[in-house]
């Protein structure tokens, strides 16, 4: 790039500063007095520096960097973050041979960025030059003229305080830069130094591939230094758990401007699973919490399981932190032991919550938990809930790791009075069954039912029903959050055969599947599509025969908002539900968080009950609505209010408001 006047770079400065020192030398041999000389050379007590000090003048600056394609962002904002006169233009120098030492800083800092870009010839340099006219920042008067001038360190105005206390006319910093051709990564290995060998090798294309390299890309440091820790991974993984990286080397060929990478792997000795010890444990059983470990007795050693374990752990309640860790040396018989170290968290909790809907009325509920009911883990939830609909209570138990790992021994059981315009009466409900959960996020729960009920309502006998079945359950859950999810999905498939056990005959199945799926449109998570379906069905008994809470009902906050709570369906002469043999519902939400506490949330959703189990329409009764979220510690707060779009006369009323925690689905 051409330019008028001097252009400045280290070399030229250093023997500046060269000469600088020869002068200074011959003043103090002579005797001359030091302030006159060292004024005339611009040192002194009396230089421009001095006197711009005095007077309060500084160089005002602009800084611009040239010669980068503009699409390589990230060097140029690396660029920035390490220049020093970019750093301080907040704090402009009192002269140019300032602002000139500042410029020489960053061409250090500049080349080394290049070099971890991959640009291993770059060159940098720099020149002064009075701003340009069209700089928005800079008045034209302030210019003082042709801002393509470049300005000497030395020369007017700049080299002293201007007459009359002005301040320096403003300049431009222009740093330009050559990038030349990058080096590419040509050739990746391995040196593995094991206890009594030592290999070199190239690396396996599944290990380029592990290690996030491949030959051919832009030798840049960061994914050279990453790949370093992906190859301990490695080797971790085939049973080498000391395993550490020795010696990078790294060799760049500047005729053919490549870079060849050797990685120095020191393996030490391949080992397997041996003991397990536990620390930190106050309340918690140490052999229950040493049951969490994923792996067998011997096994190879494999950090993958060593992940699992702490996950698992992590994820039981009952702990703030978790560490799992291997513990050398290796012992003589090949083993390592492994080190759990927990601090355990609360294991008591009270809490509570209420909730609103204009067709349900007002509700609340609360519960006390004891997470380590007998020091294994044993969760014990009991409850408490009333509303307009529904009074009474419920229990929950949980036994983990019960017969073997990721298994457990669950239970429930409530006693509620109902009064809905579906039913009126009194249930009483108990299961007990064994949970087994397998891969990351499916589990199934199978156990014996038994229920009594005494329910009254359109079209069902006012008789005592003693059911007894079985309940079988598969679930999937990938979700993020379980009370604002925004990415993975939720499934549940639901088999419970019934047969009466004393009272009126009735044998039938109720078959139901449930899913929904979030997928969110940025990283953060703060625009979310959520969507949920639910298709059920009862094979057996007609309607009528049915326990009137064993029939499939829709409409409220849980299903289809913007209708009463279980009037989406069939109804009697008075408008009381009925409920059917079958049900289908779809619903669709976008989920929009405008601030850091507060999102709008607009939805549709459908859905209708059949009486027959196979029905031949499948009409749904749709509605729409706009929902706000205040998001919480604990989760959103949601306020809803939907319309119906199927209005029916002297059925629907013109919208439903509902308020409670977390999302609806």
């Amino acid at each position: 790039m051409a330019n008028r006047g001097k252009r400045y770079n280290r070399k030229s400065r250093l023997r500046g500063i060269g000469v600088v020192s020869v002068l200074l030398m011959g003043t103090a041999v002579s005797g001359c007095s030091g302030d006159g000389v060292l004024s005339e050379l611009g040192f002194g007590k009396d230089s421009d520096s001095a006197a711009q000090d005095a007077l309060g003048a500084k160089v005002p600056y602009q800084v611009k960097i040239e010669g980068i394609d503009p699409q390589e962002e990230k060097l140029i904002n690396a660029l920035r973050e390490v220049s020093t006169s970019i750093r301080l233009q907040s704090r402009p120098t009192p002269s140019l041979a300032g602002l000139e030492r500042r410029a020489e800083d960053d061409v250090e800092r500049f080349e080394t960025v290049l070099r971890a870009f991959g640009f291993y010839d770059g060159q940098v340099a720099f020149n002064i030059r009075k701003a340009e006219p069209d700089d928005p920042n800079i008045s034209d008067d302030e210019n003082g003229g042709d801002g393509d001038d470049v300005v000497s360190a030395t020369s007017e105005p700049a080299a002293g305080a201007p007459a009359g206390g002005e301040q320096p006319d403003p300049v431009d910093l222009v740093y330009v830069v050559d990038v030349k051709q990058p080096y590419l990564l040509s050739e990746v290995k391995f040196s593995i130094v094991r206890p009594d060998h030592t290999t070199k090798r190239e690396a396996t294309d599944e290990e380029l591939e592990r290690s996030n390299l491949h030959l051919g890309q832009r030798a840049a440091a960061d994914p050279i230094i990453l790949a370093e820790q992906y190859a301990v991974d490695i080797m971790r993984d085939r049973g080498y758990p000391l395993v550490e990286a020795g010696q990078r080397t790294v060799i760049a060929n500047t005729t053919e401007k490549t870079i060849s990478v050797t990685y120095e792997l020191i393996t030490g000795a391949q080992a397997n699973f041996g003991k397990v010890n536990v620390k930190g444990a106050e309340s918690v059983d140490e052999d229950f919490i040493a049951g969490y470990r994923s792996w067998k007795p011997g096994q190879k050693y494999s950090p993958e399981e060593v992940k699992t374990t702490r996950r698992d752990l992590a994820q039981s309640n009952l702990f703030d932190s978790v560490i799992v860790k291997p513990v050398g040396p290796v012992a003589e018989n090949g083993e390592i032991p492994v080190e759990i170290e927990v601090h355990e968290r609360k294991h008591r909790t009270i809490g509570g919550g209420v909730d609103f809907s204009t067709a349900e009325g007002p509700g609340a509920n609360a519960f006390w938990e004891n997470r380590n009911l007998f020091g294994a883990g044993e969760r014990l939830r009991l409850g408490i809930e009333g509303s307009g609909q529904s009074q009474g209570l419920e229990a929950t138990f949980r036994k983990p790791q019960f017969l073997k790992r990721r298994q457990a021994l669950v239970a429930d059981g409530s006693a509620k009075n109902y009064s809905t315009d579906a039913y009126d009466g009194e249930l009483v409900e108990s299961f007990v069954g064994v949970e087994r959960k397998f891969g990351d996020y499916w589990s199934v729960t199978l156990g014996p039912t038994a229920e009594y009920s005494n329910l009254t309502g359109a079209d069902s006998p006012n008789e005592e029903f003693y059911l007894g079945g079985l309940r079988g359950i598969l679930r999937r859950d990938s979700t993020d959050n379980p009370l604002d999810p925004t990415e993975g999905n939720r499934l549940e498939f639901n088999v419970s055969p019934y047969t009466s056990l004393s009272g009126p005959s009735a044998q039938f199945t109720s078959v139901s599947l449930n899913g929904s799926q979030y997928f969110a449109f940025d990283e953060e998570g703060d625009y979310v599509l959520a969507g949920r379906g639910r298709a059920g069905m009862i094979i057996g008994e007609d309607r009528s025969d049915l326990p009137a809470n064993k029939r499939f009902y829709s409409g409220g906050g849980g299903s289809v908002r913007g209708y009463e709570y279980q009037k989406v369906g069939p109804l009697d002469e008075d408008g009381d539900p009925l409920g059917g043999r079958s049900v289908l519902e779809a619903g669709v939400e976008f989920r929009a968080r405008v601030t850091e506490s507060f999102g709008i949330v607009p939805f549709i959703e459908g859905g209708n009950v059949f009486e027959a189990s196979d029905p031949e329409d499948l009409d749904l009764l749709w509605a729409a609505g706009l929902g706000f979220r205040y998001y919480t510690a604990v989760g959103p707060l949601r306020f809803d209010v939907a319309v119906p779009l199927d209005k029916r006369d002297n059925v629907d009323d013109d919208f439903q408001i509902y308020l409670s925690l977390g999302q609806a689905f």
